[in-house]
């Protein structure tokens, strides 16, 4: 686990680090800029006599540039510098590395930087860093835009310029990166929204800063301990007996998730639909839910994938689920039948962002800005809350956990209720959020099994499901 912070939480732990260490801001600029040219080096490694173009604004990223700049210089690297903002204006930090340079040591403005992307092979990116606010625009927005263009190789010093350091959105235009060398520790921004669109390949870099305390936590898959224990005297009700409650009108997604809870570990699922129609898998029992006044029984119930539409069937039945407290995930069209605002027990429910800002009646432009913010009020009303996207939040009373599984093949309809079904086989025995966890865990690995035969392209939600064998007889 790698805790991930606020921007607003870097600063003061910079802050006190200096104060605590008896050392000033330019102090730890010359540690990033030390760092930053080691990883430049070992993970880009660039040719010895390619140009190499270091643009630095005047904020503390430009200050970190310029560490880089002087760094590689004294390397012996061919490298070239331009200062697109002006100096007079510049951060004390910047002023002191700016007057580090040597005199002979030619600075290319921006009018003048066209000629030196062209002829450069990598370019080092110190424009915009955690301090971003508002939309780039104007002249280094064109600039932006004319380096994405020119296709170089692009590293980028704690975050790619344009990204914005707590959200991840792109503010107005952002450089597209291979390389993001993150400064000290991880931001938000780091990983949400966009940002995985143009970080490229992430790495931490230590610079020696306190150790802060946050509780957001970054979860890498392949960390995730998913083995299960199963006996040879045992039978299947030993393994878990799941209610599965959907549509008639889409059968296709409640069945994609009680294939994959089967097919996961459990031992018995159970499909209810709103009305009597064709079975779908041999392996399934089927039953008409208008024939069940009462659904008792189970170990866990999945409610909603299917759902589109609101009745007085589907309404009663999730009642009695969480007035009698069962574990209960909720999903797809499920969520309309919630009432956030009342408290709850044993409850997942996994939303996208759609979805979610529909359940806060707000609109998903302002959910995704800061969503961990919403999910900690859900949280609070006793939801484990799973955010379906790029980059999957899990979020409990007290702590948030971010995962990525890297594989654009997953954004296809069914993956959404296979995960579901995943998450339902690890409830039966585990936590609310060991659950959520663990079932993601599974969904990313199996999905990357399915990126491997079909493609990212090409795979679909049967593809993952028929793939999760081969996470419990994988080698390790």
């Amino acid at each position: 686990m790698v805790k991930v912070f606020y921007v607003e939480e870097i600063r003061k732990i910079e802050e006190i680090t200096c104060k605590e260490r008896s050392i000033c801001a330019t102090d730890l600029m010359y540690q990033a800029g030390y760092v930053l040219t080691k990883d430049f080096l070992s993970r880009v490694m660039p040719d010895v006599f390619a140009e190499i173009l270091v643009i630095a604004n005047i904020g503390s990223n430009g200050g970190d540039a310029l560490a880089v700049f002087q760094e590689l210089k004294k390397l012996g690297y061919n490298v070239v510098l331009s200062v697109v903002g002006d100096v007079e204006k510049s951060k004390e930090t910047f002023k002191y590395y700016y007057e580090k340079l040597d005199k002979d040591t030619k600075i290319i403005t921006l009018e003048n930087i066209e000629k030196a992307i062209a002829s450069a092979k990598y370019i080092i990116d110190g424009i915009f860093g955690i301090g971003l606010k508002k939309d780039v625009s104007g002249r280094l927005g064109e600039l932006i835009k004319l380096i994405n263009k020119s296709k170089k190789i692009c590293y980028a010093i704690d975050i790619p310029s344009g990204i914005n350091p707590d959200s991840g959105e792109v503010m107005g235009v952002a450089l597209e990166c291979k390389y993001t060398g993150v400064i000290g520790n991880f931001k938000l921004g780091n990983f949400l929204n966009d940002a995985l669109d143009y970080s490229g390949e992430m790495k931490l870099l230590d610079i020696g800063l306190l150790e802060g305390y946050s509780d957001i936590y970054y979860l890498d898959y392949n960390d995730i301990d998913v083995s299960k224990i199963r006996k040879h005297n045992s039978h299947k009700y030993d393994y878990g007996k799941v209610a599965f409650i959907g549509s008639s009108q889409m059968p296709g997604a409640i069945n994609l998730a009680a294939m994959a809870a089967l097919k996961s570990g459990i031992g018995l699922a159970e499909v209810f639909y709103d009305e009597e129609i064709v079975r779908y898998n041999p392996e399934i029992i089927y039953h008409d839910l208008e024939e069940y006044s009462n659904i008792e029984g189970y170990d866990v119930y999945v409610f909603g994938p299917g759902i589109n539409d609101t009745k007085k069937l589907y309404q009663n039945a999730i009642n009695q689920l969480l007035k009698e407290k069962h574990k209960l995930i909720v999903d797809a069209g499920g969520l309309k039948y919630l009432n956030i605002q009342d408290s709850f027990e044993n409850l997942i429910i996994t939303p996208h962002l759609g979805e979610l800002s529909q359940m806060l009646e707000l609109d998903k432009t302002i959910v995704k800005k800061d969503p961990i913010k919403y999910l900690r009020k859900l949280a609070q009303n006793g939801i484990v809350c799973l955010l379906k996207g790029a980059t999957t939040i899990i979020q409990e009373k007290r702590y948030t956990y971010l995962m990525q599984a890297k594989n654009t093949g997953l954004a296809t309809a069914g993956t959404g209720d296979v995960l579901s079904g995943i998450i339902s086989a690890f409830l039966v025995d585990e936590t609310l959020v060991n659950a959520a966890v663990k079932g993601t865990t599974v969904h990313m690995i199996a999905a990357d099994y399915a990126r491997a035969k079909r493609g990212e392209v090409s795979m679909v939600a049967t593809d993952v499901v028929d793939s999760l064998y081969k996470v419990w007889t994988r080698k390790r």
